[in-house]
């Protein structure tokens, strides 16, 4: 191979792999600043009438009693520490209690189950997120290599339409396929054997308290939007950065 052809497929190839590299930094501050939001939780709350779900589902718990006495502010305080554990090593996710309008403590808000389950996507996203700081550095020696080679990127409006495309795309493959099939083979896929992971709304309050699975859709919605808008901002830094001349002293 030509070492100007060599070149130019090494350049393609780098700036594909910035790409895909920024696009999971971009992922990655999405959940992060997600999470910092409880994932609009007060919002989906609202658009999903969780509070009706609640009502209905809480007082034939097989297992928990007088959930229903519970108001949206400690909805919404629950669901946020489940956010807050899961995002810190599963810390504090069997001692998560529940109150009547008194203040008095009804009962623990997790089932064993339940707990084990958040606590095998507490570990998930432990190795996630050391991955994603790998991502981060990855990144980083990518953009000195580029800009040490004095290489600019190339058609990134293009690149941006790509991605864009390709993410509706996705989700109509998804939605035309049956999301909810393809959300329950991805945790057969992802969580240990013999773990269990789908809960009915009678046997666990974390499910009623989410009305799993439609908040993940829209959670998945927030999640890719968000990324999306960081996706744009990351390459546009890049792209300025690897403009700018050195400094010369």
């Amino acid at each position: 191979m030509k070492p100007q052809l060599f070149s130019r497929v090494l350049t393609r190839f780098g700036q594909g792999l910035l790409v895909l590299l920024s696009f999971w930094l971009a992922l990655f501050l999405a959940w992060q600043s997600l999470s910092w939001l409880s994932f609009g939780y007060p919002l989906i709350y609202d658009a999903l009438d969780i509070g009706a779900t609640i009502q209905q589902y809480a007082p034939l718990n097989l297992y928990k009693s007088d959930f229903a006495l519970t108001d949206r502010a400690q909805h919404l305080q629950l669901f946020a520490d489940i956010v807050t554990a899961i995002n810190h090593s599963g810390q504090g996710l069997a001692q998560m209690v529940y109150y009547d309008r008194s203040g008095q403590v009804i009962d623990t808000l997790l089932r064993p189950a339940e707990v084990l389950h958040l606590q095998d996507v507490a570990n998930l996203l432990d190795h996630l997120r050391t991955f994603s700081y790998w991502v981060m550095l990855c990144l980083l020696g990518l953009i000195v290599w580029f800009k040490m080679r004095q290489q600019r990127l190339e058609n990134i409006g293009a690149t941006v339409l790509g991605v864009f495309a390709s993410l509706i795309v996705i989700a109509v493959a998804v939605i035309a396929y049956d999301a909810q099939a393809i959300f329950y083979a991805l945790h057969t896929l992802v969580f240990p054997e013999g773990h269990q992971w789908f809960f009915y709304y009678q046997e666990s309050l974390m499910t009623t308290l989410m009305k799993a699975p439609d908040i993940f859709a829209a959670i998945a919605l927030l999640l890719v939007s968000t990324a999306f808008g960081y996706f744009v901002f990351i390459l546009w830094w890049i792209k300025q950065f690897l403009n700018r001349r050195w400094i010369r002293v």
